[in-house]
């Protein structure tokens, strides 16, 4: 499999499973691909990682790790982008822009709770494939 079809093939089963809120082994397809090459978009791809992490620990009840690491995605996905900080709206055919915005409102609540029982789940975004 030559390198293209072997990252689109980690990043889009990562959001596949993402979706489906398996979000260890989301995070397992993600590291595989930002771990083994040298991507022109690797702190998003590290953001996603986080997040994905993060909402694991989450699920784990270990909600300190789980807000410290999704303090560290917000920073990647809303700071280090190219483009003045920005991501562009679209990467690797997904909404980036709306998936930026909904983790953040998650992250808004989750920096509320003290009990894994307060957080609300359905505030967890899917990440949405863009038709072209």
């Amino acid at each position: 499999m030559n390198d293209l079809i072997h990252i689109n093939h980690h990043f889009y089963q990562g959001v596949e499973l993402f979706n489906k809120k398996q979000f260890y082994d989301a995070h397992e397809e993600w590291e595989e691909m930002w771990s083994e090459y040298f991507l022109s978009d690797r702190l998003f791809i590290q953001g996603l990682i986080q997040v994905t992490v993060s909402l694991y620990h989450l699920s784990t009840n270990n909600i300190i790790g789980s807000k410290n690491l999704m303090s560290r995605a917000i920073n990647k996905l809303t700071k280090l982008g190219p483009s003045n900080g920005n991501w562009l709206p679209v990467i690797r055919g997904i909404d980036a822009y709306g998936f930026i915005s909904k983790i953040q409102i998650c992250y808004d609540s989750l920096l509320n709770i003290n009990n894994i029982d307060e957080f609300d789940w359905d505030l967890v975004p899917t990440i949405n494939k863009i038709k072209l």
